[in-house]
């Protein structure tokens, strides 16, 4: 997609030249031992406006949940928004934290996992978007049907 040749992750193959995702720059302190580099509630994420993501959380900053090691590498985030992919969330050091495709249905990559911080009679803002974009298609693909 990013018409990159030779691009991979470090956690795949660390010895490619064009390693588009890469460890993580900075641990949260307190970390347990042998947790992940990015765990538990991260705060200060801002949401670009205008943006999807914008559209579902309703706010500008928010907090996660992380449970990782890896990251967008900065030194290709010009190849996410030449391929269509803009990062719409940043951490607090503007670190990218999602990206997402305004030409696609619903796409939308993030860092932080949503489902850690859903729960019964709570979902995420994110899970809850998608099962709408879910059920908007296959609502749309059943009057295809019926019009053919």
């Amino acid at each position: 997609m990013l018409g990159i040749k030779d691009a991979d992750s470090a956690e795949n193959n660390s010895d490619s030249k064009n390693i588009v995702i890469s460890p993580v720059a900075c641990a949260v302190p307190g970390r347990a031992p042998n947790a992940p580099k990015l765990s538990g509630p991260i705060s200060e994420i801002r949401i670009r406006p205008g943006s999807y993501l914008h559209s579902f959380y309703k706010q500008d900053v928010v907090t996660e949940e992380f449970f990782c090691n890896y990251e967008v590498n900065p030194e290709f985030e010009w190849a996410f928004l030449e391929a269509g992919f803009p990062v719409v969330a940043r951490g607090a050091q503007g670190e990218a934290r999602a990206i997402e495709s305004p030409a696609h249905r619903f796409f939308i990559a993030t860092l932080f996992q949503p489902q850690l911080s859903s729960g019964p009679g709570k979902p995420h803002p994110i899970i809850v978007e998608f099962l709408h974009a879910a059920a908007k298609w296959k609502a749309e693909k059943l009057e295809d049907a019926v019009l053919e």
